[in-house]
């Protein structure tokens, strides 16, 4: 005969080698991979902190423009005030790492809500605006920029 038949590869053998590739791959993957951290596993909620922080900056100016008959400026800092509240919800890491100052946070933003919603004066508003800013600063974790 001037020909060969070629011989058709395993299907087992085809399998072995794609799960000894893929397994190869993991490990390799796994290997190289940084070891996580405390300051990356704590990044979100630290930036959901910020946010909140952020947000409350805007209270005391627009509730001032609002004490002068703005609604918008009104409905800018009740929004202020609620967004501060949303993304300290989102920061649920510190609900384990610190409950009582998470708690406290909580706490500080919900009586600013309340003072922003009763329209109290604009001084009661500016306190529970820096007893919020303190509660959550009081979450940030030592050496956070």
């Amino acid at each position: 005969m001037l020909y060969r038949r070629q011989r058709n590869l395993s299907p087992l053998l085809i399998t072995v080698a794609a799960v000894l590739g893929l397994a190869l791959g993991f490990l390799t993957g796994r290997a190289t991979a940084p070891a996580p951290t405390l300051a990356r596993l704590m990044a979100p909620s630290v930036e959901h902190t910020r946010k909140a922080a952020g947000a409350l900056e805007i209270v005391p100016l627009e509730y001032a423009r609002a004490q002068q008959g703005s609604t918008s400026s009104f409905d800018a800092a009740l929004s202020a005030a609620r967004q501060a509240q949303a993304e300290l919800d989102e920061a649920t890491l510190f609900r384990q790492v610190n409950p009582s100052g998470f708690r406290e946070a909580q706490s500080a933003l919900a009586a600013l809500v309340r003072a922003v919603e009763t329209r109290r004066a604009a001084d009661v508003v500016r306190m529970n605006v820096t007893r919020a800013q303190t509660a959550l600063q009081a979450l940030q974790p030592t050496g956070a920029p």
